[in-house]
């Protein structure tokens, strides 16, 4: 077995047997990671594979934001809502734009974010979080 087929097969197994607070942290890594990706690409002119990175991110915080419980989650969810929003629509318009230091803001508001759900991992159990997510497991095969 190659290492990439290795490595592929563990990250498969890992994102199949997580809890929802751990998918949640899946999310935001990832989507942090193709953001990453995509400023490089757009700061080398190659927009079109930045566009593909950047159209992945929007997916993630895209779904992140149809898992939002807004019974249960109150406030929070209401919050991340407008969060997740105002990400996606500065996201629309990165391509068409010389300037990269929108990746740089949203890439922190999405590690900060990340940070908070480790943490709410870390000191609760799963009944308590505020988000349910959809069936994320296909993403990675889709990037």
């Amino acid at each position: 077995m190659s290492y990439a087929s290795a490595a592929k097969s563990y990250q498969k197994t890992n994102i199949e047997t997580a809890d929802i607070l751990k998918l949640v942290i899946l999310c935001y890594e990832r989507a942090i990671k193709d953001l990453e990706s995509a400023r490089t690409f757009h700061e080398n002119n190659s927009l079109e594979k930045g566009y593909d990175k950047i159209h992945h991110a929007q997916d993630i915080i895209t779904e992140l934001l149809l898992g939002l419980d807004y019974e249960r989650g109150g406030e929070i969810s209401i919050n991340l809502s407008k969060l997740y929003n105002f990400m996606l629509r500065e996201l629309m318009g990165i391509n068409s734009s010389r300037d990269t230091s929108i990746y740089g803001h949203i890439i922190r508001m999405l590690s900060e974010l990340k940070e908070a759900w480790e943490h709410v991992r870390a000191s609760s159990s799963e009944s308590y979080a505020t988000v349910s997510l959809p069936d994320v497991r296909n993403w990675e095969a889709r990037a």
